[in-house]
């Protein structure tokens, strides 16, 4: 399944480039070129959202990171209606992790989950993401302990007493990379008896073929699958996603 492409809702803003004619707004006043010049600029970053579907080398997906870093809240929680981290931290707080448990936000990018997560009352957050562009907009935030490089297609060299009582990875997996093969690593972040919760991109389940892939992956590393659950995503988009509860076996 991996030769299939999913496509999100793409921007109809029209390439008028080449076109000298002053675009008319209803009034049959002259658009101004700034507003001519901010649609194109949202119909290339609605390309970057593109991108990050079709399973690009991780090099190119940080390029992309790095140039959308400054407008990727704005796009998509706006222009896409991103939802993901709204459910998954209503469904973190539903398991009644302690106010003062360390958690690990992994795979944090501009920190939108962080947020929440710290609005709810949760002020021992670190912060891990491979971007350096995403995890500088992050600390703006004021909400992590700590904000460090991961790489999360390899061991994330947490020492076992450095583990943490929770995770939460929002808007990562999916798609990819990482992978579902990469998904065993995530645990090892974790104390023993700590929830893993992750939200996987329900296109991007269907077209990776997670549906074949999930359960064998986590019985071959002893990982249990405690809850699976059906949360919104792109809700301009179409796109829902799974929120899905992780443990040691």
């Amino acid at each position: 399944m991996r030769g299939q492409e999913y496509r999100p809702n793409e921007m109809t803003t029209p390439d008028n480039s080449s076109d000298n004619t002053p675009q008319k707004t209803p009034d049959g006043t002259a658009k101004d070129h700034g507003q001519r010049a901010a649609g194109m600029q949202s119909a290339s970053r609605n390309a970057m959202i593109k991108r990050t579907y079709e399973d690009p080398p991780t090099d190119e997906l940080m390029q992309v990171y790095a140039a959308w870093a400054d407008n990727y809240d704005t796009d998509l929680l706006d222009e896409h209606g991103y939802m993901a981290p709204h459910d998954a931290v209503e469904g973190f707080i539903k398991l009644g992790v302690p106010k003062d448990a360390r958690i690990l936000d992994c795979g944090c990018g501009t920190g939108i989950a962080g947020q929440l997560l710290f609005d709810a009352g949760y002020h021992h957050i670190d912060g891990a993401d491979l971007s350096a562009e995403m995890r500088n907009v992050a600390a703006q935030r004021g909400i992590y302990q700590q904000l460090f490089e991961l790489d999360m297609t390899d061991d994330y060299g947490i020492a076992p007493d450095q583990a943490y009582d929770a995770v939460i990875c929002v808007g990562v997996f999916g798609f990819g990379p990482p992978h579902v093969e990469h998904l065993h690593h995530i645990m090892g972040a974790a104390k023993a008896d700590a929830p893993v919760l992750i939200t996987v991109n329900g296109a991007g389940w269907d077209v990776r073929g997670w549906d074949n892939s999930f359960a064998p992956h986590l019985a071959k590393h002893g990982i249990v699958c405690v809850a699976n659950t059906p949360i919104r995503h792109m809700t301009k988009d179409g796109i829902d996603a799974r929120l899905i509860e992780l443990r040691r076996g």
